[in-house]
């Protein structure tokens, strides 16, 4: 295979580049990310090269990003305070300059580094990002209230529910017909979840504008009707009920779950791979 030609001024820059000296913020912080470009380098302080790629923008360049999945994978195996986002600003230089300059300065970095999602010859062995595997194949359901307005009815054997809308009827009668397994997972800001469990909190749980709590897991079995003063309630009930406390907002898939699934009220999650970790949070 003929080798690529890089200019002299590409091969200097690159030696001269150290990537564990470079500025860099937490992948999870990568909103935070400068908005001039350059060449970046995301990986732990043990594997700083996983990915090496160029950006007009490094902020913008995450949104959206097509190797997310690998991203998320490293935060994975690292932890989410490991895995960074390094940089190295580009020079100033004319745009018909700086664009083949960054190309070939990319091109070069990943041919002579150990990387991990760039494909060449020397990258490491590929451990692909999969989804989960599934372990329940029926409906299941989310109900999301605020902190401290769900309703759960305890008792001894162990049964619990919530209100729903009349708008929601399928659901709820279609989370019976398989028993589903149903969560309350509530949400607030960190008043509303100070408030409502005093200091049993994280203090690193500031940042988040919205907490999200997983408060209740049970069976879906049968619809109790309240009628008073002319309104007819519903509520879904269970049992093997079990009830938490588990913050969700740092849980690995919960930010793209929560987007697509999370509305007020009851909703059917059942094509979300974050079932599985709800399941597995909950046995």
């Amino acid at each position: 295979m003929k080798s690529k030609f890089y200019t002299s001024q590409v091969i200097a820059t690159a030696n001269r580049i150290d990537v564990t000296k470079l500025p860099w913020v937490l992948y999870i912080d990568k909103k935070s990310l400068p908005t001039f470009g350059g060449i970046y380098f995301v990986g732990s302080d043990q594997e700083p090269t996983a990915y090496i790629g160029q950006a007009g923008c490094f902020k913008t360049r995450f949104i959206g990003h097509h190797r997310k999945n690998s991203f998320e994978q490293l935060v994975n195996e690292y932890g989410k305070k490991c895995v960074k986002v390094r940089y190295w600003q580009a020079p100033l230089m004319p745009k018909c300059e700086l664009v083949p300059f960054l190309s070939q300065l990319e091109s070069y970095l990943i041919e002579n580094s150990k990387t991990r999602y760039n494909h060449t010859a020397n990258s490491l062995p590929k451990t692909p990002f999969a989804s989960k595997q599934r372990t329940y194949y029926h409906p299941i359901y989310v109900q999301l209230n605020k902190l401290g307005e769900y309703y759960v009815p305890k008792s001894s054997d162990r049964t619990a529910g919530f209100y729903f809308s009349l708008q929601k009827i399928h659901m709820a009668e279609n989370a019976i017909k398989y028993h589903s397994p149903t969560f309350i997972i509530s949400s607030g800001t960190w008043k509303d979840a100070l408030y409502e469990y005093e200091n049993n909190l994280d203090s690193e749980w500031k940042q988040y504008s919205t907490l999200y709590f997983l408060e209740v897991r049970f069976q879906a079995r049968w619809i109790n009707y309240v009628g008073q003063g002319g309104i007819e309630d519903y509520i879904l009930c269970g049992d093997q009920a079990t009830f938490h406390r588990i913050f969700l907002n740092e849980k690995t898939g919960f930010k793209e779950f929560s987007i697509q699934y999370l509305r007020t009220g009851l909703t059917n999650c059942s094509k979300s791979d974050f079932c599985e970790t709800l399941l597995g949070l909950t046995n």
